[in-house]
């Protein structure tokens, strides 16, 4: 009887666990979404380079925020994109970790 209890939670486990993390890659895609949708004042579809240092005002200053705009902006249009926009949150894909060569 012990035995079953155990089989069933595994299963119940096994199918529950790739919804929780697929709901939470969800999640921050709308909240990527919402955060570029929030820094796009005029709703243009892009951010210019003022839009962008407003939106990180209080996190980066001015100098910051413009070279971190240029690094983000891929394409060197002068406007960040939501795809362009979004890669700064995109992970730390390519990171190496610390004390690592």
């Amino acid at each position: 009887m012990k035995y079953n209890r155990f089989v069933i939670a595994a299963i119940i486990t096994a199918i529950a666990v790739p919804f929780t993390f697929a709901a939470k890659g969800e999640r921050k895609k709308k909240t990527d979404t919402v955060a570029f949708a929030t820094a796009d004042k005029d709703g243009n579809s892009w951010l210019s380079k003022t839009e962008y240092a407003a939106a990180v005002k209080g996190t980066l200053d001015k100098e910051a925020a413009d070279a971190k705009f240029s690094d983000l902006d891929k394409d060197k249009d002068g406007k960040l994109t939501e795809q362009e926009y979004n890669a700064a949150s995109g992970g730390k894909k390519g990171r190496k970790k610390k004390g690592t060569t």
